[in-house]
């Protein structure tokens, strides 16, 4: 693998102006690195910390080249920035992931494809472009979980369906556009891994187990509670599958782990993943230090386990309820734990404000003490 080194204060560019993005901004700040972005909302999260900001959207071809000609290293921290963009990018400088991983991760038919040519387990599913489609699926493929195949995130663009007459509805409902019916699992618990690759070698994160409410990440538990089987079966997964996919940076690969024990690949994110928070506080070397290593080919660092570690995710509902003040309940008990607040203007209902991370060298006590602060925030 031919990767050129990148240290500072070369510019590092950004695709996208969120959370993540002022995450992986504020490591590579700590490492002496100039940042840019490119991002249309002026009062994006990451715009604060940025040493240049191009207020254009991902598909401006002037926007994208004043990126391209300022920055060593370009990456993205999300999944939807055109694969024709980071294309254009390419051309110029340096772009990690590349436009063919951009492109698997934005289509669900493309990735379960992709799973099953290099050996995953995935849940059966099925293409459905039309109605016809909709009368074809076998009996035995329901219940299941009609998914637009691209652009759906935190449960948006799904339906759960038990039958045709069913499928066929929330196949109109959905806009009739292209999607993929993904029979349901016996689920016993969801997971995810991080891994990065880059010239230096590979390495991958404690599996990370995670909770969700209302279709959006509520918990993660890092070391997941999961056999060491389990966890060597995600580990060798995700090196096989960045490994295929010749891939340069970070990826998140997301895991069910069924009743009867099987490990089935759900879906993956090319970027930093909202259950990587935890190691921040958890591990050696957090998701985005070890991002910004991997991009700008450098040794890969540990990620080894410090302590254990709890994060919940603080959506807008918690600022907009006017009995809670999340700062005040932090100061009052629990003055150990870490609070990240994004900085977003405008709470809503469903946002994802900020997280809070709790570590502990007793991990049972974890559990306790992050149901005890949701009991606090109104959120059982």
């Amino acid at each position: 693998m031919q990767q050129k080194m990148i240290l500072p204060p070369a510019w590092i560019g950004i695709l996208g102006g969120g959370q993540l993005g002022m995450m992986l901004a504020t490591v590579a700040k700590q490492f002496g690195y100039n940042v840019a972005i490119l991002e249309p909302d002026l009062n994006c999260p990451a715009a604060r910390l940025a040493d240049r900001h191009i207020a254009t959207s991902y598909t401006d071809p002037d926007g994208l080249h004043q990126l391209a000609e300022l920055c060593a290293v370009v990456t993205t921290e999300f999944e939807n920035v055109p694969a024709t963009s980071i294309e254009q990018i390419a051309q110029i400088t340096a772009v990690y992931p590349t436009a063919k991983a951009i492109k698997i991760a934005q289509n669900r038919i493309a990735e379960k494809n992709f799973f099953q040519q290099v050996g995953l387990k995935t849940a059966q599913f099925a293409a459905i472009n039309s109605l016809d489609d909709c009368n074809s699926v076998p009996e035995e493929l329901f219940p299941a979980i009609l998914k637009t195949t691209t652009l759906g995130y935190d449960g948006k663009g799904q339906v759960t369906v038990s039958n045709q007459a069913e499928l066929q509805s929330a196949y109109s409902t959905l806009g009739a556009v292209e999607c993929i019916l993904e029979q349901k699992v016996q689920l016993a618990k969801e997971v995810s891994i991080i891994v990065a690759r880059n010239c230096q070698g590979v390495s991958s994160f404690p599996l990370i187990e995670n909770q969700h409410r209302n279709g959006i990440l509520d918990i993660s538990y890092i070391p997941a509670n999961v056999t060491q089987d389990i966890q060597q079966q995600a580990s060798v997964a995700a090196i096989n599958l960045v490994n295929q996919l010749e891939y340069v940076g970070l990826l998140t690969i997301e895991f069910f782990i069924t009743q009867d024990n099987q490990l089935l690949v759900n879906e993956i994110a090319p970027r930093p993943h909202n259950s990587g928070h935890i190691t921040l506080e958890s591990t050696i070397t957090s998701q985005y230090e070890q991002q910004l290593r991997a991009i700008c080919g450098l040794s890969l660092g540990s990620t080894a386990l410090k302590q254990a570690g709890a994060m919940l995710n603080l959506l807008g509902d918690v600022w907009l309820d006017p009995e809670i003040n999340p700062n005040q309940i932090l100061l009052d008990s629990f003055p150990d734990a870490k609070f990240h607040c994004y900085g977003k203007n405008v709470a809503k209902l469903g946002r994802k404000m900020g997280h809070i991370s709790l570590t502990d060298s007793d991990q049972s006590q974890l559990v306790t003490r992050i149901q005890a602060l949701k009991f606090k925030l109104n959120l059982n």
